[in-house]
């Protein structure tokens, strides 16, 4: 008797988690093809996001105690060398204030365009996605900070991603490495090489870096046989597309390959974020009408994309 009771407890378990199946299936479909489950996707966020902070919390808390108990010359040390950079830094923004002031006067009598401000916000990475064929992270910025729904998001002075999809006290950032992820960028090392190219040109070679799936690893499609490209070339953003500004540095090319007869190259290139070290990103809100064209904002970048294409090739070999 005992053991027919435990073989209908057992059916009746199989059934059970094989109807679970079957709903799991269902709802991920519903899901995908349309939104109305969105509000309850960000409740679940919301639910859950307390055991992420949760989870994130030893290390905040190690880093802290290691932090605390740091031995007290080191620190003094440290802060001497640090007041030494503010006092140079102060020097400098006193220069650059200067500078600015007269540019607005000369906006003003040209009646230019006003200068595009851009806002900041730092966000902190709480955890990365565990699907493996997806690269998200969860920080801890959301819709309460004004955060948005394909915002551009930074790691220095690079693009890390966009926001994927935002709850009231986090946000899920797609990396520049996500398979679903794609941005049109050109080659800044060209004109340095050919400096007589106009930036029009460079443009229309430009190339499609698409996420692959892999930690720092992105493909730069449509590159043309006949393009002029190298190993340690560095391509940047191009502002097509109005989505992410023109003139941020993406990635480095790091292999070429080109079979006879073929029309376009196969191109791979590493990210210049590495996705692996970055704890914490920035948000940012930036004006579509800008006063500089493209030109201006690339070639302001040539001289520190050319010492960062140095110095990561010095690393490699």
């Amino acid at each position: 008797m005992g053991e027919l009771i435990e073989n209908n407890l057992q059916r009746s378990l199989s059934f059970k988690f094989m109807l679970l199946i079957a709903l799991s299936g269902v709802v991920m479909v519903i899901d995908y093809r349309e939104t109305f489950l969105q509000p309850v996707r960000t409740t679940l966020t919301m639910v859950s996001y307390p055991f992420k902070y949760a989870i994130n919390f030893p290390f905040s808390a190690t880093g802290y105690l290691t932090d605390y108990f740091t031995d007290h010359k080191e620190m003094a040390a440290e802060n001497r060398k640090l007041r030494t950079t503010l006092d140079i830094y102060a020097a400098r923004n006193q220069k650059y204030h200067a500078i600015a002031d007269e540019n607005q006067r000369l906006r003003e009598q040209l009646n230019a365009i006003p200068k595009a401000r851009e806002k900041h916000l730092l966000a902190e990475i709480l955890s990365v996605s565990a699907n493996t064929f997806s690269r998200k992270v969860t920080i801890n910025r959301g819709s309460n900070d004004h955060i948005y729904t394909g915002q551009v998001v930074i790691s220095g002075k690079n693009i890390y991603g966009q926001i994927d999809s935002i709850a009231p006290d986090s946000a899920e950032i797609m990396q520049l490495t996500d398979k679903d992820h794609a941005i049109h960028v050109i080659n800044t090392s060209v004109l340095t090489r050919k400096p007589e190219l106009a930036i029009e040109e460079v443009k229309g070679r430009g190339a499609l870096a698409v996420g692959t799936g892999k930690t720092n690893l992105l493909e730069l499609r449509n590159v043309e046989a006949n393009i002029d490209i190298k190993r340690g070339d560095i391509y940047v953003s191009s502002g097509l597309g109005k989505l992410y500004p023109a003139g941020y540095p993406v990635a480095i090319v790091s292999s070429i390959k080109y079979n006879s007869g073929d029309s376009f190259m196969k191109v791979m290139a590493h990210t210049l974020t590495d996705f692996t070290q970055a704890r914490e990103v920035l948000a940012i809100w930036h004006n579509k009408r800008t006063e500089k064209g493209p030109e201006e904002d690339i070639k302001s970048q040539l001289k520190k994309n050319k010492d960062t294409e140095k110095s990561i090739l010095k690393k490699k070999n």
